[in-house]
């Protein structure tokens, strides 16, 4: 809007210019009028001490009493234009503040109109009937889309209300049965068949996924959210590294799959939120290992330069198809899988890690080559870090 506003006001000021040329040789009296309201006018829209519907309206005065003063008439057919960008400014108003643009877009031209006694009345008589509907059906216009937004925003919320209560109330009976499955499988209980221990796997192996797809949803409604918020202070990657390790070692463990990490000695601690890059780097790795046969391997690494520090999760899994890498932060996307197994998970992973990394001013990066892995990079810029050793 300020641009459209930049650019009007540029050829409204051109306009005039041309008309005064026009004018000047027949009335010199009416030029310097003219002249002089034009730099008024177009400083109006420079003063902060001056609201914006207030200004838009001396604009509009200008155009009619510009056009009346100089005798040149097509300059109103700025004044509906105008009156549309007022109705944009007023869209919130109501009472004598609504009223009072509809009163000056019918007065205005009419008065310019009176005082100039010229043969163009009709002119000034259509601009003050024009004007107003112009501003009346762009003002119905911003409402009625604005109350179907306001419609949308609500629908939306009780959306997420649900998914997020359901969600939530689904991982804690989850987390029970977990937790007794995993007490079974140690035998705390008593001792357990081959094949009881092979079904008893097999349930906590399920009840972990339903687990990791809840904290998904809960992920994504949040990232989501207008109100997503993140407490950014210096982290130590490393520390959050190898907690990230520690967290995924069960799955790991559970498929084969090995995790290594590495990074400098000397390394500085980037201003970012520890929970949502923790949230970020699990995400990353259970993408890696979703993609991936037993007896592959992740590498975790940190590198930095002068702008940020750079974190990459590379794995040796099925990679993604040329065609399909563009699609990868998109929500609920899966891609084909080169072995034919069943992905788990929803598809919110990498969504979730391109959102929470940008609100770290951060840029997300993918590399992959079909049938020989994937990297993924992420970036989190240093401003006032703090660099410490190993």
């Amino acid at each position: 809007m300020l641009r459209f506003d930049h650019y009007r006001c540029r050829i409204l000021a051109l306009s005039v210019l041309i008309a005064l040329s026009f004018a000047y040789p027949f009335s010199t009296k009416a030029s310097i009028l003219a002249l002089a309201l034009t730099f008024a006018t177009m400083g109006l829209r420079f003063l902060p001490i001056i609201p914006s519907t207030l200004a838009l309206l001396g604009e509009l005065l200008f155009i009619v009493f510009g056009a009346a003063a100089s005798g040149v008439t097509p300059l109103l057919f700025f004044a509906p234009l105008v009156g549309s960008r007022i109705a944009v400014d007023a869209a919130q108003n109501s009472g004598w503040k609504l009223r009072l643009p509809f009163a000056v877009s019918v007065i205005g031209p009419c008065a310019a109109g009176l005082l100039s006694l010229s043969p163009f009345l009709p002119f000034f008589a259509a601009t003050a009937i024009v004007t107003p509907l112009v501003l009346l059906f762009t003002l119905l216009l911003i409402r009625n889309q604005e109350a179907k937004r306001l419609e949308i925003e609500k629908r939306l919320k009780t959306k997420e209300a649900i998914l997020s209560t359901l969600a939530h109330e689904i991982r804690t009976p989850l987390t029970v049965i977990q937790s007794t499955v995993d007490l079974l499988i140690e035998e705390r209980i008593g001792p357990l068949e081959e094949r009881q221990h092979q079904f008893l796997s097999s349930v906590g192996s399920n009840v972990q996924r339903l687990v990791t797809l809840s904290d998904t949803i809960l992920a994504s409604i949040k990232v989501e959210s207008a109100w997503f918020t993140i407490k950014v202070k210096p982290i130590d990657i490393r520390k959050v590294i190898k907690n990230v390790a520690l967290h995924m070692r069960p799955i790991l463990e559970a498929k084969g799959i090995e995790l290594r990490y590495s990074f400098p000695k000397l390394l500085s601690r980037p201003p970012a939120d520890e929970g949502w890059i923790h949230q970020v780097l699990v995400n990353l790795v259970h993408n890696a290992v979703k993609h991936m046969r037993r007896g592959g391997s992740v590498i975790i690494s940190v590198n930095e330069n002068e702008q940020a520090v750079v974190v990459s999760v590379n794995d040796n899994g099925s990679g993604i198809r040329t065609g399909e890498q563009p699609q990868v932060f998109t929500e609920f996307f899966q891609g084909g899988i080169l072995s034919g197994a069943q992905l788990e998970g929803a598809g919110l992973g990498l969504a979730i890690v391109k959102r929470v990394i940008e609100k770290h001013n951060g840029k997300v990066y993918v590399g992959s080559v079909e049938g020989s892995g994937t990297t993924v990079s992420f970036t989190l810029p240093l401003d006032g870090v703090v660099t410490e050793n190993e």
